[in-house]
Order: C-alpha cells, then structure tokens, then sequence
C-alpha cells in the first residue's frame, strides 16, 4: 500500500507540473522576455510597445527586450515570432496582421488561427481625417462638395492598410474622385499637406498632428470609435454621420499556439494591471493612443470587427489597390 501510495502522490506532481496551469505556476519568467515589435523604431505603435515592455519588465522582475521587425504588412516580423517557439517571446502588433495580411499575400508562411494567439489588447492608435486650410473646408459636407465640384483636382493619401481602405471606400460610396499618392517616408505627407501639395490625409495622430499645430491645417473627425483624450473636442465620423469612416486601429499582445491557457491569462491580467495604471496611461495617451483594457476578449473582439469591416468595404474598393 504505501509504494502504491508513493506512485500515486508521484504521478499526481508529474501531472501538475505538465498540465497548462503548471507552466504559469513555475515561476515564469524565468529568463528575460522578447517583444518582437511589427513597426520600425521611433513609430506611435513601437514606443506604445516599449513604454508596456518597460512597465511588464518591472512587474516580471525580468528584463522585456523589443525587437523591431518590419516590412511586407508585419509579416516578417510575425515570421521571426513564429520562428522562435518560445514562451519567452510575444508579438506586439495591429489586428491587421491577423485579418489584413491573409487578404494581401496569397500564401502566407502561418496560420493566423493556429500560430497567432491573442493574449491581450494594449491600445488603439488615434486615427483622424485632416485637410489643408488651403482647401477651405471646416466640416466633411462641406469636404464633400468641395470634391464634388471638381473631380480629380486635389490629392490625398493616408497610413498603409486600414486608414487607405476606408478612405477609398468612402469616396467610392459618394462618388468622388481624388489623387491618390504614394510615399515611402511618413514624415513628407505631413509636410505636403501643410504646404497644400496634398489636401487631404488620413492616418496616425502622431503623423498628421504637425501641420494642424502651425495652423495649416485641421482634424475634421477621429476615425476611431471614441474619442482621443488628448482631441476631447473633435468629434468622431460616427457622432457626425459618417459611420463608413470608423475603423478601429487596435494594437495587442499575442502568444504562440503551444502557450499554456494558464500563462495567457496570467499575462493578460498583468497587461490589464499596466493599463489601469495612471501614469502608462498618460504616457500612452500623450503619444496618440486610446488605452484599452487589456484582456483577450477585447482583442478577439476587435480583430472580428475588423474582418466584417473589411469584408463590407472589400465589395467597394480592391484590398490591394486601394485609392
């Protein structure tokens, strides 16, 4: 009896020690953490990454090392994540990366059910609509008939993926004809707009928010669902009724298909104590972002919205060809 007391109290700790909850429980982490990160250094969405890493590394008592891995719709950085196998290393990127990219590149190297598991929802970058003053438009009827009026006379462009989809679906939807420009350096749309050389942008606030604050240009609406704390007073496109402008540009954690549920949870519930905290907040705020709460169900949620946005807009414009 007492061997076979033995054997059960041994199997009974093997079994603990292997089971999801037992990976969460042993201490993790137990070396230092990777962030593969999908955007270059200096972008809204990196510093979001590190300002998380940086408050995730004191929470851990390990150090939360970024790498940035850019290029081909994130892919590449979503590769090497993969690559890696490793519980001891995360992705920090958009939604796009799991609804945009399977619609963009034919044959993917992953799964994006299978590989690319959501852990938690960090931020939502703050999107909006701009217009050069020399445009002469304060509201977006008055945009709209200025467009009308004549026809493929003024330019616009925007940041890659959803910003473009969702203003190329919207001058189909009112049947408007713009210019639509391509730039490899994100910095020179501002300048041209602020200039007039491009009358319209649409994208990160971080990228728009420079020629609006000398006075040559100005926000017309956020695209996000919410408001942006630090633009309390300008509206939403829903709240003016433009809903078809709305996109969500959410940004989360995301795990591999081997991480254990219990380890999941435990990072989500230390990436929702990061975003409750008052001074991240204002952090991220300050740098163009709407915090978000921090659980996988709020980034499950969002990528689904995605996908059906995407889905209604694709039917309007081509998802590899917008303008």
């Amino acid at each position: 009896m007492e061997m076979s007391r033995l054997i059960s109290i041994v199997v009974s700790v093997c079994l603990l020690l292997l089971s999801p909850g037992g990976a969460a429980q042993a201490g993790w982490p137990e070396r230092p953490v990777k962030m593969i990160v999908t955007f270059p250094p200096g972008s809204a969405n990196d510093a979001a990454a590190r300002i998380f890493a940086d408050a995730l590394s004191r929470r851990w008592g390990k150090p939360v090392v970024v790498e940035d891995r850019t290029g081909a719709e994130g892919t590449i950085g979503v590769g090497a994540f993969i690559a890696a196998q490793d519980d001891h290393t995360l992705l920090y990127t958009v939604g796009g990366s799991v609804t945009v990219a399977p619609l963009l590149i034919d044959k993917l190297p992953y799964d994006v059910e299978r590989d690319l598991q959501p852990v938690a929802s960090t931020t939502s970058i703050v999107l909006t609509l701009a217009v050069s003053n020399g445009l002469g438009v304060s509201t977006i009827p008055e945009l709209i008939d200025v467009l009308r009026a004549q026809p493929g006379k003024y330019a616009w462009t925007s940041g890659p993926t959803l910003p473009r989809y969702v203003f190329a679906a919207f001058l189909k939807r009112h049947a408007l004809s713009m210019n639509h420009v391509s730039y490899r350096d994100a910095a020179q749309p501002q300048a041209d707009l602020g200039e007039g050389r491009i009358q319209v942008l649409v994208t990160s606030l971080a990228a728009s928010q420079s020629p609006v604050q000398t006075g040559k240009a100005r926000f017309l609406a956020v695209i996000n669902p919410t408001r942006a704390v630090v633009l309390p007073e300008v509206k939403t496109a829903q709240e003016l009724g433009y809903p078809e402008l709305e996109i969500n540009g959410l940004a989360g954690i995301f795990g591999g298909r081997s991480m254990p549920d219990a380890l999941k949870a435990r990072i989500a519930a230390d990436v929702a104590a990061v975003c409750a905290d008052s001074e991240v907040r204002r952090k991220l705020e300050a740098g163009g972002h709407n915090v978000l709460s921090g659980t996988a169900d709020e980034l499950k949620a969002g990528i689904e919205r995605q996908r059906s946005w995407l889905a209604e807009n694709g039917r309007l414009v081509d998802i590899r060809d917008a303008r």
